[in-house]
């Protein structure tokens, strides 16, 4: 991954320029004695090829960690999409009789006991979400992720144990709780470690990992369920699986740094050019400290609303994606086995499409809310496509449709970087990524709801007729982000010196407080 070449900085001259800057600042209140004190840790100047050395090195250890451990998240979640079509519905008693079909004289299946059990988990995560982002900022970040890591799957693994419906929603409002850390850790990471106009790229490849685990755990859960033993498929998946993910937690324990100066894989001058990296870029820095007037102004922001509501919005459609995949590609008419291989091959159109978008947030500036924009559209082209064509006896247009529909993440990751470049100050940021996460949890432990198989033979109107409204709703948030964010960069523009803010550095300033932020588009 390359990144922009930046001149070699002085940091006496910004030293004296943040201290003259903050000084005079009517709005904040700095110890420059602690500034000096703080600014002198970085070194005297780097060179764009030392920078480009510890960026490369930051990619190569950090990127397939993330990767890998939410790929895994992802993969633990599915599990149970592809556990539909090995049993652990009529197991779990996770279905009721609505009555016969006409025709065929079979019963028809009201899957609303399955929705439950695929929302709940979404519900755990939203108990889970709060305390989360507080633990990420009082703990050590890379131990705190890694313990979650160890925790969840360990949980997944109990999940052969259940032999009931109520004992599956308990197990799953747990799973929930415990994966509830990784999202927002991980969001809060990438910031600590990658420049604003680098961070598009990095969320990109990180949602990637959804992409993988969208086609590799299909994969898996079809493999392991053809496992002959005592036991039914379905539970060899999640004990398989579940290992797995312990397994990688007690790796990332000892792989996985805190922050730049924790940062094991980098030499001693190298963690001072990645820490000054992220100093000097005006956004934030690490604090352990609670600063409640931070959670007030977030609350203040138009921006977090906008995030809110946009989050709530892209995430409608995942649990179709999901937690139905399988069971709606089955409704087209094939197989249970070919379903579940079908959706997974969604998955690598997930892969292009992030690639194809991380690359441009990277290399073209201020796209993201452009590129939001557009995969909405996809998005709505894709629920309209499957809602409305025939299924039969032809699948392939229903089956373009349901993989538009996986164009959505891309969406978050575009999002996602809006908030990690544009959100100052550690509090507000922590505080925002919290808000977002329990909106990702409130719009998947909702959106099942809206799937009810009882409306196949209508190609399930309610599902789609939600999604059109959501994502619409979406584009509209995405324009008027943008349209904000220009209209604020233009009055900062006109009431301050260019000069003067190219040479300030931000001291856990909110992005309202420090006159010299300025917001990506």
């Amino acid at each position: 991954m390359a990144s922009h070449d930046v001149k070699p900085l002085d940091s006496s001259k910004q030293i004296e320029a943040a201290q003259g800057d903050f000084s005079h600042s009517d709005n904040v209140e700095v110890d420059n004695g602690t500034l000096t004190k703080d600014l002198n840790r970085l070194p005297q100047n780097f060179t764009a090829k030392e920078e480009r050395t510890c960026l490369r090195k930051i990619d190569l250890w950090l990127m397939p960690i993330i990767v890998v451990t939410y790929g895994l998240q992802y993969v633990d979640k599915v599990i149970l999409n592809g556990a539909s079509q090995f049993g652990i519905i009529q197991d779990l008693d996770l279905y009721t009789v609505a009555g016969l079909d006409e025709q065929t004289h079979k019963p028809i299946l009201n899957l609303h006991r399955f929705s439950l059990v695929t929302l709940i988990f979404y519900w755990g995560y939203l108990a889970g979400a709060v305390p989360a982002a507080f633990l990420a900022q009082k703990l050590p970040l890379g131990k705190y992720l890694a313990g979650t890591v160890v925790i969840w799957g360990a949980v997944t693994m109990l999940t052969a144990v259940v032999s009931s419906y109520p004992g599956l929603m308990v197990q799953r409002f747990f799973l929930g709780f415990c994966e509830a850390g990784a999202g927002p850790g991980f969001s809060l990471m990438i910031p600590l470690f990658w420049r604003r106009e680098e961070q598009p790229l990095r969320y990109s490849v990180w949602y990637m990992s959804q992409g993988l685990g969208g086609f590799l755990g299909p994969m898996m859960v079809y493999g392991i369920g053809h496992i002959k033993g005592d036991l039914s498929p379905w539970k060899y998946q999640y004990l398989i699986l579940g290992a797995m993910t312990v397994g990688w937690g007690i790796i990332m324990i000892f792989a996985l740094p805190n922050n730049p100066e924790s940062a094991w894989f980098l030499k001693e001058h190298e963690r001072k050019v990645a820490d000054a990296r992220i100093r000097l870029e005006l956004v934030t820095e690490e604090t352990k400290s609670i600063k409640p007037h931070q959670i007030v102004e977030a609350l203040k922001d138009p921006k977090t609303w906008l995030t809110v509501v946009s989050t709530y919005c892209i995430h409608f459609i995942n649990g179709a994606c999901s937690g139905f995949g399988s069971i709606i590609v089955k409704s087209f008419g094939y197989s249970p086995f070919k379903s579940v291989l079908l959706t997974g091959c969604a998955g690598i159109y997930l892969l292009v499409v992030l690639a194809i978008t991380g690359w441009a947030a990277n290399y073209l500036r201020n796209i993201r809310a452009i590129i939001w924009c557009i995969c909405e559209l996809f998005v709505i082209a894709g629920a309209a496509l499957t809602w409305k064509v025939q299924w039969a006896p032809d699948h392939s247009a229903a089956l373009a449709g349901f993989f538009l529909l996986f164009t959505f993440p891309p969406s978050y990751t575009m999002l996602l970087s809006l908030v990690g470049s544009n959100t100052g100050g550690y509090t507000k940021k922590v505080f925002v990524m919290g808000l977002v996460w329990m909106a990702y949890c409130i719009s998947n432990g909702t959106a099942p709801l809206f799937i009810k198989t009882t409306e196949v033979k209508e190609h399930y109107p309610s599902l789609f007729q939600g999604a059109l409204t959501t994502a619409a709703l979406s584009v509209v948030c995405s324009l008027a982000m943008r349209i904000y964010l220009v209209r604020e960069n233009k009055k900062r523009d006109q009431n301050l010196d260019a000069a003067i803010r190219d040479g300030a550095i931000a001291h856990d300033l909110t992005d309202w407080e420090n006159p010299h932020f300025r917001y990506t588009l």
